[in-house]
């Protein structure tokens, strides 16, 4: 195996890489896996196995606040639906939730009964973060979420959702069709089904502006289509097909496939490769992901991979809000930034609530 021939200065940089990747538990679960931890140098088995003991504090912290956020929410007859790495974590026998680190836990609730959560939280202690007047704004207005409340005690911060992507891009699907596609977990919390939480997962990924976590994403993917039986391609493709995701879908495929060797059927690659663009566009989209999903870090990064963020930074933003939405949107970011340089930052900076 490769990583018994990584001598200790080698490792440095990897356990660097991994760390700012959030890799490090993962990739722990991995060398287990293949019976080779112990093998490798006190150096990389020191680190892989601090990360280790992070993941699993965290793993029992998702599994106390998914008792807590059910209980809560229990009296408005809500009952949360956890995603993402929270809901890999909750899923314990789902390879993607092993070693899964992330900072924030997201939920999705009915949209008519997002304000009566928001505000039966808040009387058990999850605040809302500090965000200036505009943000509030632009979050309740354009987007998909609330404001992140945070609870005032253990600190956990929480996104609350009322659909997948903001509805101002003009892509954002008929959640109807993802609450279709539920399961519960052993301990009995909502998540959605392995097909539409892959598909959310990969729609998150290709709609993003910022890919510094973007390898752990497309691992995240690489895990979950690993796990996929023919019955679930079936109904991923089918739900991106009603929902208006199979270019996303493409992508997917096509660099966890190019990147991480993902055994992806054929005829699944066959079908998504229709919607591939035109050659050029093809070229630049391989350009910008084949290097932001890869692992990102300033010992690797070079000055393509800042071209590449910087294009997929707009492009990002261009696929959130329609052109004269993001033009206001970049005047206001631009005028506080000038605001701010010209005053200092603290002077405007919205303060928590007594």
């Amino acid at each position: 195996m490769l990583a018994l021939s990584i001598n200790e200065p080698q490792w440095v940089e990897i356990i660097r890489i991994l760390r700012q990747q959030q890799q490090l538990a993962r990739y722990a679960y991995l060398f287990r896996q293949a019976d080779v931890f112990m093998q490798l140098p006190q150096y990389a088995r020191h680190h892989l196995r601090n990360a280790e003991i992070i993941a699993d504090k965290q793993l029992r912290q998702v599994s106390s606040e998914a008792i807590e956020l059910t209980k809560l929410l229990a009296p408005l007859n809500v009952r949360p639906v956890f995603l993402k790495g929270a809901a890999y974590a909750l899923m314990r026998e789902l390879p993607a939730g092993i070693g899964r680190t992330f900072s924030d836990l997201d939920i999705l609730v009915p949209k008519e009964q997002i304000t009566a959560v928001e505000q039966r939280l808040s009387v058990f202690g999850f605040l809302p973060e500090p965000v200036s007047a505009y943000d509030q704004h632009y979050y309740r207005k354009w987007t998909h979420e609330i404001p992140p409340l945070r609870h005032h005690s253990r600190g956990t911060i929480l996104d609350i959702h009322h659909n997948l992507i903001p509805p101002v891009s003009g892509r954002a699907p008929d959640i109807r069709r993802f609450w279709q596609h539920l399961d519960l977990t052993d301990d009995g919390y909502q998540v959605l089904s392995l097909p539409a939480m892959t598909l959310h997962s990969l729609i998150h990924l290709f709609f993003n502006e910022d890919f510094k976590k973007g390898f752990r994403d497309l691992t995240d993917l690489h895990l979950l289509f690993a796990g996929f039986s023919e019955q679930d391609w079936e109904q991923l493709l089918q739900l991106a097909e009603q929902t208006g995701f199979m270019f996303e879908l493409m992508l997917a495929c096509r660099y966890s496939h190019s990147l991480l060797t993902t055994p992806i059927p054929a005829w699944v690659m066959q079908q998504t490769e229709q919607y591939q663009p035109s050659k050029l566009r093809l070229q630049l989209l391989d350009f910008i992901f084949l290097r932001l999903l890869s692992p990102q870090h300033p010992l690797l990064n070079t000055y393509l991979d800042q071209l590449a963020a910087l294009l997929a930074l707009i492009r990002g933003h261009w696929l959130k809000m329609p052109p004269q939405i993001l033009l206001g949107h970049l005047s206001v970011k631009a005028f506080c930034a000038i605001r701010d340089a010209l005053f200092g930052k603290h002077q405007f900076s919205p303060k928590r609530p007594g």
